[in-house]
């Protein structure tokens, strides 16, 4: 009898819903399996691309969204992608688990409404830890920081850079070439390659797709 008021009393009151997004089906198996051994976790839905995570939202309830950020087979991914998410469900906990750096990705997930960013290298443990944080702390944004997770603001990479530097961008974001930029700012190439990897170096990115990455979010309408 004792043992059996222990058990009753160890349960949560409530356990957290959670729907699982990764267009991965192997990486979504690993976390809902690692996440179901929680007695606080009920993984309610597992879907593998956003329409579906949509239509999921639109049918149930649940208390989290664990997602992945870049889907490049849907119509939608990135900072666009969280932002209809938020939209569409207005207090749902979106914490998002990428393959995408944190230095990258952090701001943009931050500014499109998400709750948390996670690496997908993060250990299980401190996963299932953003999830709690972020359900504790909604007006909050949690990320991994020297093994746990904590409350962060993260600041916009694009403010060190110099006026000259956000030009060449937006010009580069735009689809233009440096010999192009060069020839719209009428500025040498030279000069403009100055700019392009001065800007990359202070935004920590190492090479041009990581760039068009960026750009993609920067300055995407």
């Amino acid at each position: 009898m004792q043992s059996r008021k222990i058990l009753l009393l160890s349960r949560p009151k409530h356990r957290i819903r959670v729907v699982l997004l990764d267009d991965h089906p192997v990486v979504a198996l690993g976390v809902e399996t690692f996440l179901r051994g929680y007695a606080d976790f009920e993984i309610a839905q597992t879907v593998y691309s956003a329409d579906a995570l949509f239509a999921a939202i639109e049918s149930d309830t649940f208390d989290v969204a664990l997602v992945d950020f870049y889907l490049p087979d849907d119509r939608l991914d990135g900072a666009a992608f969280i932002r209809r998410l938020r939209v569409l469900a207005p207090s749902l906990v979106i914490v998002v688990l990428s393959a995408a750096r944190s230095a990258d990705a952090e701001c943009v997930c931050h500014r499109a409404g998400a709750n948390a960013f996670l690496e997908k290298a993060t250990p299980l443990p401190l996963i299932a830890d953003a999830v709690r944080e972020a359900v504790g702390s909604p007006r909050k944004f949690f990320a991994a920081r020297d093994g746990r997770i904590e409350a962060i603001v993260p600041m916009p990479r694009e403010d060190t850079l110099s006026s000259a530097e956000m030009e060449v961008l937006r010009y580069i974001g735009e689809g233009l070439s440096v010999s192009q930029t060069a020839e719209r700012l009428r500025r040498s190439k030279k000069t403009v390659s100055t700019h392009k990897r001065s800007a990359m170096r202070k935004l920590q990115v190492a090479d041009d797709l990581s760039l068009a990455l960026y750009l993609k979010e920067k300055f995407r309408a």
